[in-house]
């Protein structure tokens, strides 16, 4: 393969950790997300004649090896020179798997026959057709790994060509998440960005509206490659996926979800909107989170029955993607219209999002609503804490914010709910107001 511009991911141990423990890695997350580069970093220093790299957008190649008994083994004879048998370790990539989810069955008895000496990776665009073949023929055999746009952090260390695992800022956020995050924490967090504040400010500001897949991160025209992106994802990728009877309702649907980014979806409303059914407008809705452009948030409620029958809220996996899909709006329009604050909790939330799917655990993300004042906007559970936040665009403290996290406090504390800390996302300066609640501006994070 070409040599490519690298930045150095989070989840790149975690794919290491898998192959090292004898694991089938499997890469899934959005178009563009950075998974095939990935692939191509892991295996870079190994031998040619000890790795294979296949590309299932090769409808030939997917077809010949699905119906060509044997065919598999005999490229990686091949390539490596010499029968299986007698391979120590060889490495496969197979990139774009959902379009050959056959072949699942082929490789897990390739596996089987050589745990020991096949170390394989996989890179997938759709749970839909990756999740059911991992979950029936590779059961014990394969760890998933989300691959998503760049982190914040990452984006910055990316324009500045730096690598950004090397400052600790992933075992901060892991505490943060985990109910585990000290003053100590906090203090070090803003040690590290006063390091290049101003210009950490700045991207953050300017990634409230654009891009954090890799590619168009760093454009300072990123419109002409969100368009195409949008396109190819609507006429093409969902196209390949699942059956979309109505093109156009599709596009509509995505419009209407952009529209109501942070607000709870009512389906039947929405759907005479688009022109659809519920029904309908659902399984929309189900294929874009399956393609991993939405971001799914259910209600917090002790109460099982009531997470499911209430409205979840959904957000595009990306700040870019709302803003191409709401036309490109100019800054100043967006601050005129107010909507520059759904674009700052778009990018807070999407944010948490890609360090909990770092986890192990997998935290819940979750937001809170007793009555139109007293609502929380994400509340992170893991090993038995929970973590509300609440999210603003302002740059000094009002008062009025806390007013969610208070009432939070109240109608759980005689549930005796572990809340360790709250935390307020801003756009202004670090502070922690007392014990337990520290505001935290997001350009931190980057």
């Amino acid at each position: 393969m070409r040599e490519r511009e690298y930045t150095k991911r989070y989840v790149e141990q975690a794919c290491r950790t898998a192959l090292r423990d004898s694991k089938i890695a499997v890469l899934i997350g959005a178009r563009q997300t950075g998974k095939s580069t990935l692939a191509w970093k892991i295996f870079e220093h190994v031998q040619e004649g000890r790795k294979l790299y296949l590309n299932m957008d090769d409808p030939f190649l997917r077809d010949r090896l699905v119906q060509t008994e044997g065919l598999l083994v005999r490229m990686i004879e091949e390539k490596a020179g010499r029968p299986m048998s007698a391979l120590e370790e060889f490495h496969l990539v197979i990139d774009e798997a959902q379009k050959a989810p056959a072949l699942f069955e082929i490789v897990k008895d390739l596996y089987d026959s050589n745990p020991e000496r096949l170390r394989v990776l996989f890179t997938g665009s759709s749970a839909l057709a990756i999740h059911d073949p991992v979950a029936e023929t590779l059961a014990g055999r394969a760890r998933i790994i989300q691959v998503p746009p760049f982190t914040l952090s990452e984006g910055f260390a990316h324009q500045r060509g730096e690598d950004p695992t090397r400052d600790g800022l992933a075992g901060m956020l892991s505490r943060l998440l985990c109910g585990r995050f000290t003053t100590a924490d906090f203090n070090a967090l803003g040690e590290r960005a006063r390091w290049h504040a101003a210009d950490r400010r700045k991207w953050v500001e300017e990634h409230l509206r654009f891009p954090l897949f890799p590619e168009p991160s760093t454009s300072r025209q990123p419109e002409v490659w969100l368009r195409d992106y949008m396109s190819t994802y609507q006429e093409k990728d969902i196209q390949s996926l699942a059956s979309v009877g109505n093109l156009t309702i599709f596009r509509s649907c995505i419009r209407q979800v952009a529209a109501r980014t942070g607000s709870p979806i009512k389906w039947e409303t929405m759907a005479q909107e688009v022109g659809t059914t519920s029904v309908t407008l659902r399984k929309y809705v189900g294929l874009m989170e399956q393609t991993f452009t939405l971001v799914r948030l259910g209600t917090f409620a002790l109460n099982p029955v009531k997470r499911v029958i209430r409205a979840p809220k959904l957000y595009p996996v990306d700040p870019g993607l709302l803003w191409g899909l709401r036309g490109f709006e100019d800054l100043r329009l967006l601050k005129v219209s107010g909507m520059l604050g759904a674009f700052a909790e778009l990018l807070a939330i999407v944010e948490i999002a890609k360090w909990c799917s770092f986890e192990p655990t997998s935290p819940e993300m979750r937001f809170w609503s007793k009555t139109a004042v007293s609502e929380v906007d994400l509340v992170v559970s893991s090993r038995g804490f929970h973590i509300p936040f609440e999210i603003k665009l302002g740059r000094k403290l009002d008062r009025s914010w806390l007013r969610g996290l208070d009432a939070f406090d109240k109608d759980h504390r005689d549930l005796q709910l572990e809340i360790p800390y709250r935390i307020i996302l801003h756009m202004g300066e670090p502070d922690q107001l007392d014990d337990r609640t520290y505001l935290l501006p997001l350009w931190m994070l980057a």
